[in-house]
């Protein structure tokens, strides 16, 4: 953009400014200034003459200032790196916990309480700006109903996000959806990310689902045991959009809990009935089904969570 602007300062005429604004950004992008002297033996032309007005009438040289702040401010935007934090649910002695609590991955930055006034909380998973945390309630029964939600900053925080669940453990974020395992209604359930579509009944038959966890094109969770129970012996799937549901996928299992997918491989902890005092063994078998190994690790003690990463 070029702008002829009439202004005299110590002798000089200022004649043109040139606003460089493209993409990707030129070799000293912002907004350049050059001068030509005012003087009776003529003068250097600098280029071609445009109005000092832009659209609507606005001065132009207000639009380079602005162009220029921009650019400024989107050069400083690409320059800062996005911060990797670490997050959990306090759930409390019998459900009494209520925040959901943040850390810097280095684990400075503790913050207990980054989100205040959960109910019982126990899943929790992060997609793209948002936060969403499960919500399963106080005392033994776990009685909660609702699925939280925030943004990764802890603003705008909604506890009742998503309503109508029973007993909501585990949550997990696919494509455009959030699945949850409502233990006590032996149900997975399904929305929409913007919290519409609920869909309380989305899978139905599962035995005290508690772990969720997504690969490819499909849902796996545990079977802790019906009612509140902790009979469960089985792996479930079924294809993202609930169809083909095999509540017995995988089989021997010690009311398993936690699940995770890494690879072809699928793992659960076998918490081991009534209070875990049973509970020795992580499973693993293959995505499929196959290869099943109810003792894959040994030695654990009243296992829950589990998970699979690379470090290093």
């Amino acid at each position: 953009m070029l702008v002829s602007i009439p202004h005299a300062h110590n002798g000089w005429a200022a004649r043109r400014v040139n606003v460089i604004a493209a993409s990707p950004p030129l070799k000293g992008d912002g907004v350049m200034i050059s001068f030509r002297r005012s003087a009776s033996g003529g003068s250097t032309r600098v280029g071609p003459r445009m109005s000092t007005r832009g659209i609507g009438g606005a001065p132009l040289i207000a639009l380079a200032v602005a162009a220029a702040l921009f650019l400024a401010a989107a050069g400083a935007a690409s320059t800062t790196a996005a911060k990797t934090y670490l997050y959990w649910t306090n759930y409390g002695v019998s459900g009494t916990g209520g925040s959901i609590g943040r850390a810097n991955v280095g684990g400075t930055g503790v913050n207990q309480h980054f989100i205040k006034g959960a109910a019982g909380p126990v899943g929790v998973t992060v997609h793209g700006p948002y936060i969403y945390w499960s919500n399963p309630g106080v005392d033994a029964n776990s009685p909660g109903t609702t699925i939280g939600r925030a943004r990764v900053n802890g603003t705008h925080v909604n506890q009742h996000f998503i309503s109508g669940a029973n007993s909501p453990h585990t949550v997990v974020v696919s494509g455009n959806y959030i699945y949850w395992a409502s233990r006590l209604s032996n149900t997975i359930g399904r929305a929409n990310l913007n919290g519409t579509g609920v869909n309380q009944s989305f899978i139905t038959g599962a035995e005290g689902p508690w772990g969720l966890a997504v690969s490819g094109n499909y849902l796996y969770w545990t079977n802790y045991g019906a009612g509140g129970g902790s009979g469960g012996t089985t792996i479930g799937r079924a294809n993202l959009d609930g169809t083909g549901a095999n509540q017995s996928f995988i089989g021997g299992a010690h009311s398993p809990a936690g699940i995770a997918v890494n690879g072809p491989y699928i793992y659960w902890a076998n918490f081991g009935g009534t209070h875990g005092v049973a509970g020795t063994t992580i499973g693993r078998a293959r995505l499929n089904g196959t290869g099943v190994n109810q003792s894959f690790v040994k030695g654990a003690k009243t296992p829950v969570g589990v998970f699979v990463a690379r470090t290093g």
